[in-house]
């Protein structure tokens, strides 16, 4: 069966962008309306580059709606609000350095359940979430949620235009159980700015 024209444009978005994926690793049989995932994997451009993950799938279909705000913590804002009912999205997920066969794998599962999260939760996923695990982030010691972020430098993507629909583009970013609770009390954008002037996001 022929891939959806929005995932064919989100994949040669990819290309466009980093160029050819260095390999693939592909997930079927997802949960309901998920029937396929790909994560893509790109090495680093340089010694200090970071391996790059990518989804293709997700964006087949419309993410559900967001349920009432809970009040738990302060709303994203500005660039942080999250997706309006209705949009689509894509993850990405960054980790510095070469990464070994077996730890590519096990971050490809974590970034494909992570993608199934708005059909097996029944809400969307948006700059500004998180998304807690029951164990560690593979390669990310000490983490075990990661923060949806927008793009943070200039070369970064924030949507990819498609000829169905925008694909908002989320940034799974590893933190620690202390950032977590420190992300849970600010302001999504006041958080991911101090914690990108603390330490390097994408390194373990």
């Amino acid at each position: 069966m022929p891939a959806p024209p929005i995932l064919r444009d989100v994949f040669h978005a990819l290309r466009d962008e980093w160029g050819e994926e260095r390999d693939g690793i592909t997930f079927d049989h997802g949960p309901p309306p998920l029937e396929r995932l790909d994560v893509m994997l790109y090495d680093p451009t340089g010694p200090d580059g970071a391996t790059a993950f990518a989804t293709i799938g997700m964006s087949a279909h419309a993410m559900p709606p967001r349920p009432e705000p809970t009040g738990t913590r302060p709303e994203p804002a500005g660039a942080f609000a999250g997706p309006a009912d209705g949009a689509r999205a894509e993850l990405r997920l960054f980790r510095r350095g070469p990464v070994a066969p077996a730890d590519e794998q096990r971050l490809a599962v974590r970034l494909a359940n992570l993608a199934a999260y708005p059909w097996t939760r029944g809400e969307p996923l948006g700059w500004g979430e998180i998304v807690s695990f029951p164990d560690e982030i593979p390669t990310f010691p000490g983490c075990r949620s990661v923060f949806l972020a927008g793009p943070w430098t200039a070369g970064q993507r924030a949507t990819i235009e498609t000829g169905t629909a925008p694909v908002r583009i989320l940034n799974a970013v590893p933190i620690s159980e202390a950032e977590r609770q420190q992300a849970l009390t600010a302001r999504p954008e006041t958080f991911f700015s101090n914690l990108l002037d603390t330490r390097d996001v994408c390194a373990p």
